[in-house]
C-alpha cells in the first residue's frame, strides 16, 4: 500500500469556531496540508470564521440554528457529543480531530484512520476546581450532568487510534485521564512573522484572550504592585473585571493584527505570561520576535523557557514573585540569538513533517503494511 499525500481523503474536526485562538490558528496550518479536506464543527461564529479555508468546505452540526437563536454555547456543551458522532464522514481516509472539548467524538467510517491532535483533556470535565474556580453552586450543579459526560468522553478517547498531544505536560494529562500514551507534536509557530527589533517601548507586555482561567489578574497585580508599565493586548469576558484591577501604570489595547503584536513583542521588555499554559504559543512567539517570556515554572512553559537563557521562570504564582521576575528582565538583556534559536525548534515546517509522519505510521499499521504512505519529497515540501 502507498497513498500519496494528495491522494488521501481526509476530513478535519474541531470543537467550535467562535474564537479566534492558537487552537484555530493551527486547524487552519492542518486543513492547509490537505487542500481537498472538508472540515467539520459543531458550530461556527460567522465573525471569526478561519481565513485560510473556504467557507464551502465547512460543515456544521444541527446546533448552529440554536447558536444562531442566540443560545449561549456552553448551554449546547451537553449535546455537543452526540452532534459530533451524527456527523457523515462517509469515504474518509483519515480523520484528524482537533480537540479541547468535543472534537474527537466524531465516528469515522470502518478501515479509516483517526488522529486526535488534543490540546488539552477538557478542563471542564476533569479539572473542575481550576475551571469552575469561585463558583461552588455550579460545580454542584453540574456535577451528575459531567459525571456523564466524562464516560462518554473516555469512550470516545478510546476509539482514536492515535493521541497527539501538544506537549510533555498534556501528554501527562492524556495519560492520567485516558490511560493513553500520546504522541507529542509541538504547535507551529509562523518564526518568519517576528522580527526583532533594537527599539524598546520600556512596556511589559501581555498578549492573550481575557478569560479567568489565562489569569491576567496576577500580571495585572504585579504591574500594580511594582508600578511598572504594562500594556495588555486581547479581549475577551474577563475585560470588565480586569479594567477594575488595573492600576495607572496598565494600558489595556483591545485586538490588534498579527502585525502590530509582532510590533509590539518585537519592542517590549518582556512578555508576561502568568497561567498555567498548555503548551503556550504566545511564549514561543516573543522568543521568536527576540524579547524574552516571564513564565511560571509549570506545565508547557517548562518545555520553551530555559530560565535566565531563552526567557524568566517564576517559581511562585504570587504577585510578587512575578515583579521580581519582571526587574530581573529590566537589568539584565538576554541574548537575541539564543532567544529565536529556540524558538526555531517549533516552527511550522517541523510541526508539519511530524503531523504528516504521525499520519504515515498509522496509516501504515492500520493497514498493515510497512511501507510510507508519506515520501519525503512530500514532508519536504510541507
Amino acid at each position: 500500500m502507498s497513498t500519496p499525500t494528495s491522494d488521501l481523503r481526509v476530513a478535519f474536526s474541531h470543537d467550535f469556531f467562535t474564537q479566534a485562538g492558537g487552537a484555530e490558528r493551527l486547524v487552519e496550518r492542518m486543513v492547509g496540508l490537505f487542500p481537498r479536506s472538508t472540515v467539520f464543527t459543531s458550530v461556527l461564529d460567522p465573525g471569526v470564521r478561519p481565513q485560510s479555508i473556504d467557507p464551502a468546505r465547512v460543515v456544521t452540526s444541527g446546533l448552529q440554528r440554536l447558536l444562531d437563536a442566540g443560545v449561549p454555547l456552553k448551554m449546547l456543551a451537553p449535546f455537543m457529543p452526540g452532534a459530533f458522532r451524527s456527523m457523515d464522514l462517509a469515504g474518509c481516509d483519515v480523520v484528524v480531530s482537533s480537540s479541547a472539548a468535543f472534537g474527537h467524538h466524531v465516528n469515522p467510517p470502518e478501515g479509516s484512520l483517526h488522529v486526535c491532535y488534543c490540546h488539552t483533556p477538557p478542563p471542564f470535565l476533569y479539572r473542575r476546581d481550576e475551571y469552575f474556580g469561585e463558583r461552588p453552586m455550579t460545580k454542584r450543579l453540574a456535577s451528575a450532568p459531567l459525571r456523564l459526560l466524562r464516560r462518554s468522553d473516555r469512550r470516545a478517547a478510546r476509539r482514536v487510534h492515535r493521541y497527539v498531544a501538544n506537549s510533555q505536560f498534556t501528554a501527562g494529562r492524556i495519560r492520567q485521564n485516558y490511560g493513553i500514551e500520546a504522541a507529542v507534536v509541538h504547535p507551529a509557530i509562523d518564526t518568519q512573522l517576528f522580527v526583532p527589533s533594537p527599539e524598546r517601548s520600556g512596556r511589559f507586555l501581555v498578549v492573550s484572550r481575557l478569560r479567568p482561567h489565562k489569569s491576567i489578574d496576577l500580571a495585572i497585580a504585579a504591574a500594580n504592585e511594582g508600578r511598572l508599565p504594562l500594556d495588555v493586548i486581547g479581549e475577551g469576558s474577563d475585560l470588565h473585571r480586569l479594567r477594575s484591577l488595573a492600576g495607572p501604570t496598565v494600558q489595556f489595547l483591545g485586538r490588534r493584527t498579527d502585525t502590530e503584536v509582532a510590533a509590539a513583542m518585537a519592542r517590549c521588555v518582556a512578555l508576561i505570561v502568568p497561567g498555567v499554559e498548555d503548551f503556550g504559543m504566545v511564549t514561543a512567539e516573543a522568543q521568536a520576535a527576540g524579547r524574552p517570556p516571564i513564565g511560571f515554572a509549570g506545565g508547557g512553559t517548562l518545555e520553551i523557557v530555559d530560565d535566565n537563557r531563552t526567557g524568566f521562570l517564576v517559581s511562585q504564582r504570587t504577585a510578587s514573585a512575578f515583579v521580581t521576575a519582571m526587574r530581573r528582565a529590566q537589568r539584565h538583556e538576554l541574548e537575541v540569538a539564543e532567544l529565536v534559536g529556540s524558538a526555531s525548534r517549533f516552527d511550522a515546517s517541523t510541526f508539519c513533517g511530524s503531523l504528516l509522519g504521525v499520519i504515515d505510521a498509522g496509516l501504515a499499521e492500520l493497514r498493515g503494511s510497512p511501507t510510507t504512505t508519506v515520501t519525503s519529497a512530500q514532508r519536504d515540501a510541507a
